[in-house]
């Protein structure tokens, strides 16, 4: 069965109610149910409120797994994408590094240029020394010569050199060679004036795009080890999650070893009852009767009323329960695997029992919709309600339809192993004329269809 194989001992985990043992029972005072449930137990109520204690702890325990899983997923995305902007980030830094490190190379370039002017503009700075000297030369020369020391004295009294050689204008002690080679180089140390301030400028620029990059460099790192600060922490939280994770687990397998030990603690009943008292046989096995047209039938139709109670025939656990079909039916419907049991099964109940040293499997067919009183993984008790006659599914009218299989030797504690053996829901005995072979009355062994008028009665 494909239930059968997802869980450990009993199906699915879920809660079941017993409302025949407890009232609305409160399971958060685990340190009562611990203590109440510890040891051997004295009576089957007993053994079934802890079976429904234990699965919702089994059952809390695997949405917490769930959860857990779930929160370790998003926690997983949060570090993949913590990782990818740590990678941006990186590729970021490097860029950047590398243009600052372009920008410094241009900027040692810069200041071998403006070293270079500066030395071009002192030689050429010289020179015009060295020419203003050769003037201030000649016209010392020419005042012993000239015997006019008064206008010498207004000469030397200018205030700068162009002053002086605005008074000196009419003298001939300045060669215009002389002064056009100074002009020349004056105009030169301009034009190399110029270029140095052009130069700093430019590399003004660059510096300010080089603080820039590193001053976006820093934010990048700041951001760089804000994400390695989350990495670090979603890591963390990863490692408790799964922690947490273990430790459901651990509960979860825990409950599932306690359930097993009630299972163990239920006795097998010494026979098998009937499951419908006092209902009426419309069609055995296995075929229809000929009023019916014949055909192959691997079930006995128990026809009752309408909302007639369905008890377990033996000790037990439920298998599966499908519910969600009309209650009423029709010839052809195929309502039933819509809600995991099988087609045309109307709602459905599928359970093994242990009576008299042998296991049996049991499926409960075309039931009343929402009446079904049992749930998967629950352990059950013979005479217990199960659910009512309906007319669900393939129905032309109210009778449940009842397939009974021997599945081996064994008793209650036997059932967890059966279980765990994976069986269908025909329990490997097929349908169709693919279930004739499967008859037990025709000498086929476990697993094989017994013919419940046998064993049930009316």
């Amino acid at each position: 069965m494909k239930k059968l194989v997802k869980i450990l001992l009993v199906i699915a985990i879920l809660a079941s109610s017993f409302t025949s043992v407890l009232a609305a029972p409160d399971y958060d005072d685990t340190a009562y149910w611990d203590d109440f449930c510890s040891g051997e137990l004295d009576n089957n109520d007993d053994i079934r409120a802890c079976n429904a204690y234990h699965m919702y702890q089994a059952e809390a325990a695997d949405d917490r797994i769930d959860s857990i899983k779930d929160e370790i997923a998003n926690a997983q995305d949060d570090l993949e994408a913590a990782q990818d902007l740590a990678n941006e980030y990186r590729e970021k830094i490097a860029e950047l590094e590398e243009s600052i490190a372009e920008l410094n190379e241009q900027i040692e370039d810069l200041e071998e240029d403006i070293d270079a002017l500066e030395e071009e503009i002192a030689k050429n700075e010289e020179e015009v020394d060295r020419l203003n000297e050769e003037v201030l030369d000649r016209m010392a020369a020419k005042q012993g010569s000239m015997h006019f020391d008064p206008f010498l004295e207004f000469l030397l009294g200018a205030t700068s050199f162009e002053d002086m050689l605005r008074r000196s204008y009419g003298l001939n002690a300045i060669m215009e060679a002389d002064e056009k080679t100074r002009e020349e180089i004056e105009a030169l140390i301009a034009k190399l004036d110029e270029d140095k301030k052009a130069i700093e400028e430019k590399k003004t620029a660059i510096e300010n795009k080089r603080s820039q990059l590193e001053s976006e460099k820093e934010e990048q790192n700041v951001m760089l080890e804000f994400q390695y600060k989350v990495q670090a922490e979603t890591e963390e939280l990863i490692a408790n999650l799964r922690n947490q994770e273990d430790e459901a687990v651990k509960l979860k397998e825990a409950a599932l070893d306690k359930i097993k030990g009630e299972i163990d603690q239920m006795p097998s009943s010494s026979g098998l009852t009937s499951p419908v008292p006092g209902a009426s046989i419309s069609a055995g096995m296995p075929y229809y009767p000929a009023s019916f047209g014949g055909g192959i039938h691997l079930g006995v139709d128990y026809a009752v009323g309408f909302g007639t109670s369905i008890y377990a025939p033996a000790n037990g656990v439920v298998i599966m329960t499908a519910n969600g079909c009309p209650s009423y039916g029709y010839l052809g419907s195929s309502c039933g695997y819509q809600y995991g049991g099988v087609s045309a099964g109307g709602n459905q109940v599928l359970v093994i029992m242990a009576a008299g040293g042998s296991i049996y499997g049991m499926s409960l067919n075309h039931l009343k919709l929402n009446s079904i009183g049992v749930e998967e993984g629950e352990v059950f008790v013979q005479g217990q309600y199960l659910g009512q006659v309906g007319s669900s599914g393939n129905s032309t009218g109210p009778h449940c339809h009842i397939e009974l299989f021997y599945l081996g030797e064994g008793d209650m504690s036997d059932i967890p192993d059966y279980i765990n053996r994976g069986y269908s829901y025909s329990f490997n005995c097929g349908w169709g004329s693919a279930g004739l072979n499967r008859l037990c009355a025709n000498g086929a062994g476990a697993p094989c269809r017994l013919d419940g008028r046998n064993y049930f009665g009316v």
